[in-house]
């Protein structure tokens, strides 16, 4: 008789990165590129609505995080196994509760990417992302903001078992999210049931899509229920194309490792089929990911065999690793945003599990595989029982109260309900009254009426919540020059640059410090005057490393190369040795034409730790060495072509 799921937490040892603090800085731009849509003319009046609504203008209130390099050491990763006799799924905690494995007891298979380390780049939100199973992603266009963040997690009883529960406060939107997975006894499949719901009397911008890394080789086939797609590309197009060959009709893109250049293809799924999408080798044996209703998008990802391409899957999995992304959203496309009405919840169910079938099937004729697929998925696993389950955990599992706590998140979930004066019980199921102790504390002191400490209170939260409802809470706190910079911070960030720059001034005034320094400078339109502010602040914080990176790019921006290098030279070695700022120091050698010292860091070789996703080195390179080509190392190119950038979107 099978027996009920078992929940453990375990530790993972991993070659792993060390992702250091959070950056001080608040980013008042966002991080992330998205196409300009009014290059696509013709896309849908609603879906052109959808793209053009509910962009982030930057990530606040959460920190960048990108205070990490290339060096990977064993490390022990704290995990939660979720397991019964025919699956094994390890959550992390730690990192945004990401499903790293999958594991198929009886084949011995991984059903998802198990990446070899744990290696970080610039992806994310707020910068610090890394590559391999299955991510959950609510917020916007993009990786989420707590993708390398802790989550709430702790254990709930069922009634075909334990449940694994995830929940956090999403900052962005202010939006309260939970997965809870299961795995009843003798399943093959492991379920996620998930809630996002809405506690403010205003709409919000919804986005959520479900990323699931699966294994890339030849053979490998990616299949769903569709004849035509979105296509999106690097170069910032969009079209609408035939799958599973879109283009001459020579390249089936279902076989990702054949295709020349990364692309995302969001499937245009009929909206009477059922929703699943499927990742299976040469052996037809491989993942299928399926779903009730609400989660109505399906989309491929793949790097292509271009060098870019070759090069990114290198740098987040190492030389043998390569992955593609089979993945699940809300809507058609991860452009857009939906609506989530006021004190309104959406939920859903995903499941994911083994599937086989004959190679010949798998393999054949693109409409036949699917067909065969849908009936082989609707025998394992129909359709409506995945409906009635949810259903059943909607009204009876979702709301209740989680049992042992096994891992604590952040205190922003409290910190926000105190300030809208909710009682803790006012998110059924996902209670946040057993945090770690971090910034939210403060914000906690503020609203009881506590002295705030202005220097502890300025190296734990040193960026406010930016939500309309904190307000008033600033505006009466005792007046201290930290209270006076997040008065100042959340201006800048609303767009009222003349209240920012009178409030930063004032910070000034009460406490000469280097952020509001930051501050006045980031808000500064004279390049010159800018560049003097970043000077007189890293001269208060030398060590600060994307403070320095900063400054040595407003002195670049002011023509001031000379003054670049000197303050590079005048940085701590473990600052200025650091990839980002050798670029910086490449770059202020090219503006003063001192191209042989430029080429000599070039061929001893560097790496950018932090080099966004869809950058370059290219243009750099071509100033130095003109058409000598571009080594392996520093090829990052992933679009047809290598011109300007995309129009940037704050978001």
């Amino acid at each position: 008789m099978p027996t009920p799921a078992v929940i453990t937490t375990v530790h993972l040892r991993l070659p792993a990165a060390t992702l250091g603090p959070d950056s001080p800085l608040p980013a008042f731009t966002g991080l992330q590129r998205l196409p300009d849509v009014s290059t696509s003319p013709h896309l849908p009046k609603d879906m052109r609505e959808r793209i053009e609504y509910g962009r982030l203008g930057s990530p606040l209130p959460y920190p960048v995080q990108s205070d990490y390099g290339r060096d990977r050491s064993e490390r022990l990763i704290p995990a939660i196994s979720l397991a019964n006799e025919r699956l094994e799924a390890v959550v992390l905690p730690q990192h945004g509760g990401r499903l790293w494995s999958l594991r198929h007891l009886p084949s011995g298979r991984d059903l998802v990417y198990r990446n070899p380390v744990l290696a970080f780049a610039n992806f994310g939100l707020t910068g610090a992302w890394f590559a391999g199973g299955v991510e959950w992603n609510l917020g916007s266009t993009g990786h989420a903001a707590f993708s390398t963040r802790d989550v709430f997690a702790a254990t709930v009883d069922g009634e075909d078992g334990p449940i694994l529960r995830l929940w956090e406060w999403e900052r962005t939107r202010d939006l309260v999210f939970q997965v809870d997975l299961s795995l009843p006894a003798g399943s093959d499949f492991l379920y996620a049931s998930i809630r996002v719901r809405n506690l403010d009397p205003t709409d919000k911008p919804l986005y959520w899509w479900t990323n699931i890394a699966v294994a890339e080789s030849d053979g490998v086939r990616v299949v769903a229920p569709a004849t035509s797609a979105w296509r999106t590309e690097y170069d910032g197009t969009i079209s609408s194309v035939r799958v599973p060959q879109p283009a001459d009709g020579t390249t089936d893109v279902s076989y990702s490792i054949r295709a020349r250049q990364a692309a995302d293809y969001f499937f245009k799924i009929p909206p009477n089929r059922r929703k699943w999408i499927t990742s299976l080798d040469s052996g037809g044996s491989g993942l299928i990911q399926t779903s009730t209703a609400e989660l109505t998008g399906r989309k491929l990802f793949l790097w292509g065999r271009g060098a870019g391409g070759n090069r990114w899957q290198e740098w987040l999995s190492g030389p043998d690793g390569r992955y593609q992304e089979i993945q699940a959203g809300l809507a058609t496309t991860q452009l857009e945003h939906l609506r989530l009405g006021p004190n309104e919840e959406i939920s859903w169910s995903e499941a994911l599990g083994p599937m086989t079938l004959p190679p010949v099937v798998v393999h054949g004729e693109w409409s036949a595989a699917g067909t065969a697929i849908d009936g082989a998925l609707q025998h394992l696993l129909p359709g409506d029982d995945v409906a009635e389950r949810h259903a059943r955990w909607r009204s009876e599992i979702a709301d209740r109260p989680p049992g042992a706590l096994l891992h604590r998140g952040s205190g922003f979930g409290l910190a926000e309900l105190a300030m809208r004066e909710m009682a803790g019980d006012a998110a059924p199921g996902t209670p946040f009254d057993n945090p770690t102790s971090d910034g939210a504390r403060h914000l906690l002191a503020l609203l009881s009426g506590v002295d705030v400490d202005a220097e502890l209170a300025a190296s734990e939260l040193p960026i406010p919540p930016i939500s309309p409802g904190w307000q008033g809470v600033f505006a009466g706190a005792p007046r201290s020059w930290w209270s006076l910079l997040m008065i100042a911070i959340r201006a800048h960030a609303d767009g009222d640059l003349d209240t920012a720059r009178t409030t930063y001034r004032q910070s000034i005034a009460a406490h000469r410090s280097a952020w509001a320094l930051r501050g006045l400078a980031a808000s500064e339109d004279d390049a010159d005057r800018a560049a003097e502010l970043y000077l007189a602040a890293i001269a208060l914080e030398p060590e600060c490393r994307p403070l320095l990176v900063e400054a040595t790019e407003a002195l670049l921006k002011a023509g001031r190369a000379t003054d670049c290098l000197q303050v590079l030279d005048a940085a701590p070695q473990a600052t200025a040795d650091h990839g980002r700022l050798i670029l910086q120091r490449v770059r202020a050698l090219i503006a003063n034409r001192q191209l042989a010292m430029a080429a000599r860091i070039f061929e001893d070789g560097f790496d950018v730790p932090d080099l966004r996703e869809g950058d370059s080195l290219e243009h750099v390179w071509r100033l130095v060495f003109g058409a000598r080509p571009l080594p392996a190392r520093y090829d990052f190119r992933m679009g047809k072509t290598y011109g300007p950038p995309q129009q940037e979107v704050q978001g």
